[in-house]
């Protein structure tokens, strides 16, 4: 082994003493003032070329390497198997491409392969393995990145189904238009008939429904069923009520009677237990542009602001009285009613 490793080195001597023994001469034949061609070329070697600067340096820089040292990688067990020699001709052969690499990249094809037969000559393992581990970090490091992504991705996954199951339920409770309500809106009603704004009022809720509500009307176009459902992520959330809405016949200069139908009734600070509302838009705060509709918005808003079911402080006294009735002098609790 050390015999064939001596043979590599004095080659590795002998390319490199030809190399710089051809550039000088072919340096001074060239910038000979008696060169048959100096006439012609005197005026180029004021700016040498590219080739003659970097065969100097890869010369150079060839002549200068020492084998390097023996602590690169893997050295120390090939020093153990193979001997220090042919490590450190492993590692002037490494050092001789990575210079020739630089700036003689043909000559590098020509150093690899004259190696590659020294190789087959010598049996003796002397051009360095390509390096894969890095690579095969950066596959791993993808394939973790992908891993670690797939479980937030299932996460929304779940979520979106949630999502879209809470959706169904919603849809499911609410009711859709029945034959009487279809019947009211199809009937022609003149513009001077006091019906004519409550048809014009369910159509447009019939039209374009608010998130969670919904409207059924029977025989008397001025009486609706309202519909609701709690919204998501409330404390009523999936819960259904049904509030009752009648139309008075100063309408809409006094707001309609709204109160909840026994059964259906929410456990709300403003919510008595006969079904009627704490609510100053059915009050003193009345409107005549405002709509039946905005005023189930409201109540639903409401519901949705909760943080806790519990009954009005008052509920005890007022409890007993009809309900529905206009809350003309009614004293609200507070301004959320």
């Amino acid at each position: 082994m050390n015999r064939s490793a001596l043979a590599i080195l004095q080659i590795l001597t002998l390319i490199a003493s030809l190399s710089r023994a051809s550039h000088f001469t072919a340096t001074n034949a060239w910038g000979s003032k008696n060169h048959p061609l100096a006439i012609t070329t005197h005026h180029r070697t004021q700016q040498p070329s590219w080739n003659v600067l970097d065969c100097d340096r890869f010369v150079n820089s060839f002549l200068t390497i020492r084998g390097g040292e023996i602590d690169l990688i893997d050295n120390a067990a090939a020093a153990d198997e193979d001997g220090i020699l042919i490590v450190k001709t492993r590692n002037i052969i490494r050092s001789v491409l990575d210079v020739s690499e630089k700036n003689l990249p043909t000559t590098t094809r020509i150093l690899k392969s004259l190696f590659s037969a020294l190789e087959g000559i010598t049996g003796v393992k002397l051009l360095p393995e390509p390096e894969k581990k890095k690579k095969s970090k950066k596959k791993s490091k993808k394939s973790a990145e992908v891993k670690s992504s797939e479980p937030a991705e299932e996460e929304k996954d779940e979520e979106t189904a949630k999502e879209i199951s809470s959706k169904s339920k919603t849809k499911s409770k609410l009711k859709k238009p029945s034959a009487a309500t279809k019947k009211h809106l199809a009937s022609t009603i003149k513009s001077t008939n006091p019906n004519y704004r409550i048809q014009r009022e369910l159509k447009e809720f019939i039209k374009s429904p608010p998130p969670n509500l919904s409207v059924q009307v029977g025989s008397n176009l001025r009486v609706w069923i309202i519909t609701m459902v709690g919204a998501n992520n409330t404390i009523y959330e999936g819960e259904s009520f049904k509030l009752r809405v009648s139309f008075p016949t100063q309408y809409p200069t006094v707001p309609p009677s709204v109160y909840f139908l026994q059964g259906h009734i929410p456990t709300h600070e403003h919510v008595y237990t006969n079904g009627d509302i704490c609510l100053s838009l059915l009050g003193k705060d009345w409107r005549p542009t405002m709509t039946a509709q905005s005023i189930a918005v409201s109540i639903l808003s409401i519901l949705s602001s909760a943080q806790s079911k519990s009954l009005p402080m008052d509920n005890a006294r007022h409890a007993g009285n009809k309900p529905g009735q206009y809350q003309k002098d009614w004293v609200y609790h507070d301004d959320n009613c």
